[in-house]
């Protein structure tokens, strides 16, 4: 039985999934416990779970935004109109359901897209700061209270880190130093550094990697942000 995160239980519109989660675990225990007394766990007995959540609230609440992200996948403008159609179709679009793809697949190599276009760099760079209203990844991690045993294992897990050091250089530009919001991944020397104290754990490496070798692994001791003051 598949819950929370794992069964894609996320109000993308809302960007809420916990409530969910807690829901989803109820109803997967409720059945665990029944199947239990009847010393049934067959995937028969264990699929009423499904029954459970289309019978539950979750559905209610996803099924009307079940294409809300992938209605911009065309960008901004397009998801405006698709949005707005599907708000009034009750999550229906004029077309058939959009297909999910995974993030790292929308990803341009750098021959593909150039160094710059109009005038603008095509890879994203360290992004400006005024110290006011926005600030840099570093206070940003500071602000979040993220804290892990330095002599920890790493649990950011590179498969080949070859790839990352040669060949990402040459056809992404290793993007994980910019899409990792807490600065995690550093290109030192030509070689990539991980600065594992500094996660998040929002798991974008591993979703955004473009060959899919970064693997995250809850860290040791089950450190991470405390979000101080929230």
């Amino acid at each position: 039985m598949l819950m929370g995160d794992s069964a894609s239980f996320l109000n993308s519109q809302r960007l809420k999934g916990i409530h969910l989660a807690i829901k989803s675990g109820m109803l997967a225990a409720e059945t665990a416990f029944e199947s239990m007394l009847v010393g049934d766990q067959s995937s028969g007995a264990l699929g009423a779970y499904q029954s459970r959540v289309e019978g539950s609230w979750i559905k209610e609440e996803l099924y009307p935004v079940r294409n809300f992200h992938q209605g911009f996948e065309n960008g901004l403008l397009g998801g405006l109109v698709h949005s707005g159609i599907q708000q009034v179709l009750g999550g229906r679009n004029i077309g058939p359901d959009y297909e999910n793809h995974a993030g790292y697949r929308n990803m341009h190599m750098l021959d593909a897209i150039g160094r710059s276009t109009y005038g603008r760099e095509a890879t994203l760079g360290p992004a400006k700061s005024d110290g006011k209203v926005t600030f840099d990844k570093l206070t940003d991690v500071y602000h979040s209270g993220t804290r892990h045993d330095d002599d920890q294992p790493v649990h950011l897990v590179i498969r080949d880190t070859n790839i990352c050091n040669h060949r990402c250089v040459q056809e992404y530009g290793n993007p994980c130093q910019h899409f990792c919001p807490a600065a995690v991944y550093e290109m030192v020397d030509g070689q990539i550094h991980i600065n594992f104290a500094n996660c998040v754990h929002c798991k974008t490496c591993d979703i955004m990697d473009p060959y899919q070798v970064i693997t995250w692994v809850p860290p040791e001791g089950g450190g991470g942000p405390n979000y101080d003051g929230m």
